[in-house]
């Protein structure tokens, strides 16, 4: 620890700093708040300033935020900021918001005009960030000390008696720029630091989603060795996607790039050498995707069953507010038989798999009102047999009673879907992925899932709580606690593939433990390297830890 502290301070400020980051500024107080939450677009960069008008920025989970004082980054995560006299705000979204990730830290110094944003982050800069991150590293370890063995404690106060002493000596190396590799190395060493001053507990689910890519039982047995010496205990693989599967099935194609292997029968043994639970993610009623990917296309389900697909108010089939996505309508009842049988093959043919975990089940996201879904000639007459109405005649304006009539009957179609896999499985454990935000799951995705968790139609719900924000994952688990109850199971999914940096994602983890979840999923092994694995398997993940036992529920009447 000294030595590098060591070498960090002889280099500060000697090598040439890395060139100032510039993007461009989209709009300023922008006035279109009603098209997008806080009038931030797709990858649009917006500075917010107390004349905007509002008490902060009003904007989504979705980007990143930084707060800047006298051309200084004083804040920096989150979204919806405080708008203060004498501060203004830099928020991204999409490629802005990934500028902003890679650029900016506490102390960065700021330019900015009505056309573009510059950030610099020197040696003064390094300072103050480095500095304040010490502090939040002692606070933090006071806090938690008393529940270190004693050598651990005594181990991680040596480390930060011997980072402030680093801080305090290179006070006076100089002013000028910092070297990029140094700031790299700083970086790090605070990580290291704050992933090993977190706790670790002994019971605790540790799940990653994963696409599988391995062809042989050996890749296989080294990835699954890999994720459990990190710590993790859960995998969700992907085995039923784009209306195929990765095992030799009966009821639709096998993925060709399987053929002659079952991958599911390799993870599971593979699982069960390694203390990981193995469960089955299978995408419902989302069935093939139009667009750039090696695998776009129909899907065998829809090439042979055009007709089962869902059809927008503009009468085309693509998703355009998820894109290139296919689906089938979720209340065709052929569609329907098919997707459940596919659920009863992989519980019979594999019984000693963990679980199965039910993501899209719901249907395509439905605004705006031309995106949603389904006016097939069925889910119309099905409707209008019960309400005596055609959807396609209701404007949500005029007859907002009938529209939301038009929603509930949608919202029992995916429910008793959900419904009819736990009677057809009933001794398996069931998990399904969700919109954490209630009113947007019932509004736009039509997933009711208050009711599958009330009436235990599932045992786990997986809330994909994306963002960059830990407060909003933390005030996303209190919402949905607040409608499924304090005992339910929450697995809570996280986002590394928004580029989280260790800080944020470990900020993220403890925001779960505190408010009591049960466990917490990472999207996905494409997403965590190998240096993160590390960070984990020495902090948050070094016990290792087993599942809760999640028992099961009788469905009630």
């Amino acid at each position: 620890m000294r030595t590098l502290l060591l070498i960090l301070l002889s280099v500060t400020g000697v090598f040439g700093q890395s060139e100032p980051a510039s993007y461009p500024v989209t709009a300023k107080d922008p006035k279109n708040a009603r098209d997008y939450p806080g009038g931030r677009g797709e990858h649009q960069l917006i500075i917010y300033t107390s004349a905007y008008g509002r008490r902060s920025t009003g904007t989504n989970q979705w980007g990143v935020e930084a707060t800047v004082r006298n051309d200084v980054v004083v804040a920096f995560g989150g979204n919806d900021s405080p708008l203060r006299p004498g501060e203004y705000v830099l928020s991204g979204h999409g490629r802005a918001r990934q500028f902003l990730l890679n650029t900016i830290r506490i102390g960065a110094k700021i330019t900015a005009d009505d056309s573009s944003v510059t950030v610099r982050f020197d040696a003064e800069s390094f300072r103050i960030y480095t500095a304040m991150r010490l502090a939040e590293l002692r606070k933090k370890f006071t806090a938690l000390s008393r529940q270190f063995p004693d050598e651990q404690r005594s181990a991680l106060a040596a480390s930060l008696d011997a980072f402030g002493q680093f801080l305090k000596d290179s006070a006076m190396a100089g002013t000028g720029p910092v070297d990029s590799s140094v700031y790299a190395a700083g970086m790090a060493l605070m990580d290291g630091l704050e992933y090993r001053i977190s706790l670790s507990p002994a019971v605790e689910g540790r799940g990653v989603w994963h696409r599988p890519v391995e062809r042989s039982g050996e890749e296989i047995e080294r990835l699954v060795r890999t994720y459990a010496e990190a710590g993790f205990n859960m995998m969700f693989v992907e085995t039923i996607w784009r209306g195929e599967t990765i095992y030799p099935g009966f009821i639709t194609r096998q993925k060709p790039q399987f053929a002659g292997f079952d991958p599911l029968r390799a993870y599971i043994d593979a699982g069960k050498r390694h203390g990981v639970e193995i469960h089955a993610w299978i995408h419902t009623f989302f069935v093939g995707y139009v667009g750039a990917a090696d695998d776009s296309g129909t899907g065998p389900i829809l090439t042979k069953h055009p007709d089962w697909a869902i059809v927008k108010r503009n009468g085309e089939n693509v998703s355009r507010a998820e894109a290139g996505y296919l689906f089938v309508n979720p209340g065709h009842p052929d569609a329907q038989d098919l997707i459940a049988s596919l659920y009863r093959e992989v519980r019979t043919l594999y019984p000693d798999i963990a679980g199965m975990q039910l993501d899209y089940i719901r249907y395509p996201v439905g605004v705006p009102l031309e995106e949603s879904s389904d006016y097939s000639a069925r889910s119309r007459e099905a409707f209008k047999a019960v309400s005596g109405t055609d959807p396609m005649d209701i404007d949500p304006i005029t007859a907002p009673e009938k529209w939301e009539e038009w929603r509930r009957w949608r919202q029992q179609v995916v429910t008793d879907f959900v419904k009819r896999i736990r009677w057809e499985n009933p001794e398996t454990l069931l998990s399904a992925d969700i919109f954490p935000d209630i009113e947007e799951a019932h509004r736009t995705k039509m997933q009711r899932w208050d009711e599958w968790a009330n009436k235990g139609y599932v045992n786990v719900l997986a809330p994909m709580a994306y963002t960059v924000n830990s407060d909003w994952v933390a005030e996303s688990i209190v919402r949905m606690r607040s409608v499924v109850g304090e005992s339910f199971p929450l697995y809570v999914g996280l986002a590394p593939y928004m580029k989280l940096t260790p800080s944020m994602l470990l900020q993220q983890i403890e925001r779960c433990r505190e408010l009591k979840a049960d466990g917490i999923i990472l999207f996905a092994t494409s997403s965590l390297s190998a240096e993160q694995l590390r960070l984990l398997a020495a902090g948050p993940f070094r016990t290792r830890a087993v599942p809760p036992r999640l028992l099961q529920r009788t469905i009630k009447p």
